[in-house]
């Protein structure tokens, strides 16, 4: 397996960035594609790609403001012997013949209602004694301060001292998370029984206690369902293979955009007559010289739990392409990179250039509910850490100081052919469920520093009416 290269991440406030930049936003130089993963809650169908256009085209219309024009496209496509249609919203300007086109991969119905209080208890409860029991061990605290864990559990006494890992927060964390749903539940059942004894009403206010308090809790449960379905690491768990769904669902979804040609039915012809022996090698080879990609540019991102979801497939179609499974696309010969056979676009990171992440809980997914291995199985640990690489650093090469004279190194063919394609993360510091990415190297870390009041703010969706967040996205992918 090659070298993994360790380049420091970049830290900006997104303020810095823009100061970097003309006011002026460009117009792009090719057809480009974004696909846009939602994260958990309450999500419905074109929700996403409606937010996340509007805040595009409202940009835009800061520099082009009678040059936008809109247009929804039906993409035809194939699952089996069915075919159906995906409602793409195109971003045109009238003075250039390339387009935006916005895609959304909605999975919500995957998961909707699938657990229960009681699979959540269950699964809170195993997170909470596995991060424990590491702990302990010292795998979670020792790797936090390896790649300068900048959240909640690290601390430091002064501004230049090194951060440590904070114990005390950690447990107590641990104590309230492990409690959540004993806690939720007691509490509701406490105030419903209060009410009832209020004179005259009592019953009825109690009965719309009742109603209230199990619609609260069926969002609650659906909204932490989100995240143990997609989480689970059990192939025998009953969400296995919902989790399996959500995955395939997302790689498919971005291997159209990256497989998709400009002309399919004159391809499609081009592939009949190479099958049928009407041209050989060398005309087909030059058939497909001088077709093109219908995008020139894919740009991926995802919200919150669609990070993860958008991280996974990136991951996934690095697998395919070591495969040569992705249409069109072969490992060079020198094994360095996965080149096109379409037109002169080349690498694979020329085309698929951009990854996006807002509200990002990577890090914490990392820190928390990552498989916990126990040292000794440095093997696992490996196999899994060439699986799923993606830009992460390495949380299993340093079991080798920790269990010196059993480790081996397992060598892997693998190639990382993705790792050279910009990634910014934006996140918020009052946005508790995001924050910088620690644990994934050549990152740039985009602090969005949303100017709201209150000690209870919570900016998990300021990203979608904030203008600055879509100008640094233009500005930095959509040229």
């Amino acid at each position: 397996m090659d070298a993994i290269k360790q380049k420091v991440n970049c830290l900006i406030t997104l303020g810095e960035s823009l100061k970097a930049v003309p006011n002026a936003v460009r117009w792009v130089t090719k057809n480009t594609a974004i696909l846009i993963v939602h994260g958990i809650g309450d999500q419905v169908p074109l929700a996403t790609l409606d937010d996340f256009s509007r805040g595009l085209i409202q940009e835009y219309k800061t520099t082009f403001p009678d040059r936008m024009l809109l247009s929804h496209e039906l993409m035809p496509k194939s699952s089996g012997i069915d075919k159906w249609f995906d409602n793409v919203l195109r971003i045109k300007n009238s003075e250039s013949d390339f387009v935006v086109d916005i895609y959304e991969y909605y999975w919500a119905n995957y998961t909707e209602d699938k657990a229960s209080w009681t699979d959540l208890d269950k699964w809170i409860n195993g997170v909470v004694k596995g991060a424990s029991n590491f702990y302990h061990q010292g795998e979670n605290s020792d790797l936090g301060i390896r790649y300068g864990d900048d959240s909640f559990f690290f601390t430091k006494k002064t501004k230049d001292s090194p951060r440590k890992f904070n114990a005390f927060r950690y447990k107590l964390f641990l104590g309230f998370f492990g409690r959540l749903v004993m806690m939720v539940s007691f509490l509701i059942s406490g105030i419903i029984s209060l009410i009832t004894y209020i004179p005259f009403i009592g019953g009825l206010a109690s009965s719309l206690a009742k109603s209230f308090g199990s619609t609260f809790l069926h969002d609650l449960v659906n909204v932490i369902g989100d995240i143990s379905i997609y989480n689970v690491v059990d192939p025998k768990s009953k969400f296995y293979c919902v989790r399996k769904q959500i995955a395939e669902g997302a790689i498919n979804a971005l291997r159209y955009l990256i497989e998709k040609p400009a002309d399919t039915k004159l391809l499609n012809k081009i592939e009949e007559d190479f099958q049928e022996g009407i041209i050989d090698q060398d005309d087909y080879d030059k058939a497909l010289l001088s077709m093109e990609h219908y995008y020139g540019s894919v740009i991926l991102a995802g919200h919150s739990l669609g990070s993860q979801i958008a991280y996974d497939s990136i991951n996934k179609l690095n697998l395919l392409l070591n495969e040569n499974e992705i249409a069109h696309y072969q490992i060079n010969s020198t094994r360095t990179e996965a080149t096109s056979k379409l037109g002169n676009s080349g690498s694979i990171v020329n085309r698929f250039n951009g990854f996006i992440t807002f509200g990002s809980p990577l890090d914490k997914i990392m820190f928390f509910l990552r498989e916990q291995i126990p040292k000794e199985q440095f093997i696992k640990q490996q196999i899994l850490t060439h699986y799923h690489g993606f830009k992460q650093r390495p949380v299993g090469d340093y079991f080798q100081c920790l269990n010196e004279g059993t480790y081996v190194k397992a060598e892997c063919g693998l190639i990382r052919l993705l790792d050279d394609m910009k990634w910014r993360n934006y996140y918020d510091k009052k946005d508790y469920v995001s924050g910088g990415l620690d644990y994934y190297h050549e990152v740039t870390n985009v602090d969005c520093n949303f100017q709201v009041t209150g000690k209870t703010a919570f900016t998990h969706s300021n990203y979608w009416a904030d203008r600055y967040f879509f100008r640094d996205i233009i500005n930095n992918f959509l040229t």
